[in-house]
């Protein structure tokens, strides 16, 4: 396989005479040649491959060609729909266009993507702006083939964001079992489409939730997970459970009270009524459910007023405190815990019996089928609910972390595994011969020791692999410069607020400045709106709107500051000029209270080694790392890097961070200074030529 991707590949090869513009980078053939030899001996590859290599042709070509010739199925799993889209919209035709094969390929999405043709059916609208989206969701299902709603052209985005939860698939409840539209159903049709590929594009929580349901995803050969530094967190994410008080007031309303003309109560009283024959102690359960609503709240309340740790006043970002036990948790009187439980074990016994018998008294009305499809969902959601209530409840399991966090959207109990290493060997590794994992930063100082135990592979875990490293096509020293501003004696809002101002006024171009938490963005953003120029256009994260909504704002504007925190670290594109100066306010550490953190830094220590050593310095590199490529996205791209941490030069642990630079960086003690050397760069550094392909 490595010399058809060679013949491919290579210059004057099959690609280059297919493909209009297409240039051959020797770290994209070896990248290839290392997939394919991988593909063909199997086992677990590591394959570091900076922005501009090609990885993603690197690894379809060797992929398609395994698919092709040896009818072999291969999964792709990438961090973001958007990538996916890009694969099988784009990449994947290209590359059949430019080699003559036909690759039978399909895209997989998690079910809340495609919608359910029942929850459309029975959705209510809130208002007239809800009731004509309605009617478009339900034209346009009637016609379109996926139901894919990423793809639905609304004609009210703010009505259909607050539409698309209660029309989609339940990616917790709905099961096969618990649906009798299977030929109706999209996510069902996009399975089947799956299991009739070669290669399945999928992200990364379709690929964490299948290692705990078989059949999510098709039996596969080899596994690519690209973008593979964020499946860890994504692991963690879908692995998580979370209870809180709006779930038992969703759960309560979907079957309404005594007095409630909705909900599926309702629905049974008006459809089935005629249906339960001489069955009434169903009805009498149904009846005492809808009365059981109102102490389910008041309980509720009492709970989660009992483990408020007391922070629940108005504040944009919740706070967090951990508990070891239920004890911690709520004291030594359990009862107001039990008493949830009998309410899920009551409401998923009474659904279930309801549902029994309404299939037994009427099981040929298609009527009653939906009826019974609702009950036993409803059923799952209580399961569910009390299954979660119970475990994060009493905190009994070692292997996980807890903690109660309270804030804008009221008390929350949290529980996540500590370790996802174990998860992704056993469940997602071990399921295929072969696989390769790779993104822009995988090691730290060079060293992938820290992305290997994270994601559970290496000699020790008996899961051997291999490694692989390929050089930046870019002039990175050209076309970047790295200024480390420690001038401001006072706070990191003030020291931040110094260089934006300054560069703002000296060198005005598009700047991303990097913040490691919601309340320092605030404080800088407080002094930039008194001190920046009136027609320099201040976007905060959260405060202007959501991650992608500013996002597109800054891309349109010129001059403009952007303030982010974790979700523009990695995984944002700003080509050109619209980024050129990216400002970094600290390095980016993680809080060393949040619990998880804690929680791996306990068992580090428990087990003689250096937490901070091991895994606090190795995790911020890796994310100083991808906030550093955010800048330069393409060959003629420029742009300037300002830290605003001088332990970048000063700090024992410094070197690690040093060498995910391009350049050395230049201690500046004056912001105007460090203002005028950026703009004299930006200014008179010519970028080099794009790249063809």
């Amino acid at each position: 396989m490595a010399s058809r991707v060679n013949e491919l590949l290579a210059p004057g090869g099959a690609l280059g005479r297919r493909w209009p513009r297409f240039e051959s980078r020797p770290a994209q053939l070896q990248m290839a040649r290392d997939v394919a030899g991988t593909i063909e001996r199997g086992g677990i590859l590591l394959a570091e491959a900076p922005t501009g290599v090609g990885k993603s042709l690197a690894y379809l070509l060797p992929a398609a060609l395994h698919v092709v010739e040896r009818g072999a199925r291969v999964v792709v799993a990438t961090a973001t729909r958007s990538l996916q889209d890009q694969l099988v919209e784009r990449d994947l035709p290209a590359l059949e266009k430019a080699t003559g094969l036909r690759i039978p390929h399909a895209r997989l999405k998690g079910k809340a993507n495609y919608v359910c043709p029942r929850a459309l059916l029975t959705a209510v609208a809130h208002g007239a702006e809800e009731r004509a989206l309605l009617e478009e969701l339900r034209a346009w299902a009637a016609s379109d083939p996926r139901g894919d709603l990423d793809t639905f052209p609304a004609s009210d985005p703010e009505a259909f964001r607050r539409v698309r939860p209660r029309v989609a698939a339940d990616p917790l409840a709905c099961a096969g079992s618990t649906c009798r539209r299977g030929g109706d159903c999209f996510w069902v049709r996009a399975r089947r489409a799956a299991g009739d590929a070669g290669i399945v594009v999928v992200n990364h929580a379709i690929l964490a939730l299948s290692g705990r349901a078989d059949g999510l995803v098709p039996d596969h050969d080899v596994l690519i997970v690209d973008e593979a530094h964020r499946l860890e967190g994504m692991l963690l994410m879908q692995l998580e459970r979370g209870l809180s008080r709006r779930r038992f007031d969703d759960a309560v309303d979907a079957i309404g009270g005594p007095r409630s003309a909705r909900g599926l109560a309702a629905r049974i009283r008006r459809l089935g009524l005629p249906l339960f024959g001489a069955s009434p102690a169903a009805l009498e359960r149904l009846d005492a459910l809808q009365h059981r609503a109102t102490a389910v709240r008041s309980d509720a309340d009492a709970f989660f007023a009992r483990v408020d740790p007391g922070q629940a006043e108005a504040r944009l970002y919740a706070g967090r405190r951990r508990y070891r036990a239920a004890e911690e948790l709520l004291g030594r009187d359990l009862q107001l815990l039990e008493t949830l439980l009998e309410h899920a074990h009551a409401y998923t016994g009474a659904l279930v019996h309801i549902a029994r018998v309404l299939d037994g008294q009427a099981a040929t009305s298609s009527t009653a089928q939906e009826l019974i499809a609702e009950l036993e969902l409803a059923a799952a959601r209580w399961a569910l609910l009390g299954d979660d209530a119970r475990a994060l409840g009493m905190a009994e399991d070692r292997d996980w972390v807890y903690w109660v966090s309270s804030g804008r959207r009221g008390v929350e109990l949290r529980g996540s595994p500590v370790d996802a290493g174990t998860f992704a060997r056993g469940q997602l590794f071990s399921r295929a011969r072969a696989c390769v994992l790779t993104s822009a930063t995988l090691s730290a100082g060079g060293d992938f020791a820290f992305t290997a135990e994270r994601l559970g592979v290496g000699e020790e875990a008996s899961a051997p692999h291999a490694i692989a490293c390929y050089d930046s096509p870019f002039a990175l020293a050209r076309q970047v410069r790295v200024f480390v501003y420690g001038g401001s004696e006072g706070s990191e809002a003030d020291a931040v607020a110094d260089v934006v101002v300054a560069l703002a006024h000296q060198a005005p171009r598009n700047q991303l400045v990097l913040f490691t938490a919601h309340e320092r963005l605030r404080a800088a953003r407080e002094r930039l709106r008194e001190r920046l120029p009136r027609d320099t256009l201040l976007l905060a994260q959260e405060w202007d709107g959501g991650a992608a909504a500013v996002g597109e704002r800054f891309r349109r504007a010129r001059g403009a500051v952007l303030l982010g925190v974790q979700s523009f670290w990695e995984g944002v594109d700003f080509p050109g000029e619209e980024l050129e100066v990216l400002v970094m306010a600290k390095l980016p550490f993680s809080v060393p209270d949040d619990p998880l953190v804690e929680a791996r830094a306990e068992r580090l220590r428990d087990a003689g080694r250096d937490a901070f050593r091991e895994d606090a310095v190795p995790e911020a590199v890796l994310r100083f790392r991808q906030g550093v490529g955010r800048l330069i996205r393409r060959a003629d791209d420029r742009g300037v890097v300002v830290v605003c941490d001088p332990r970048l030069l000063t700090a024992r642990y410094r070197a690690p961070f040093l060498a995910a630079l391009p350049v050395e960086p230049e201690r500046v003690a004056r912001a105007s200074d460090l203002a005028e050397r950026a703009g004299q760069f930006l200014a008179s550094h010519p970028a080099a030529a794009e790249p063809s392909a």
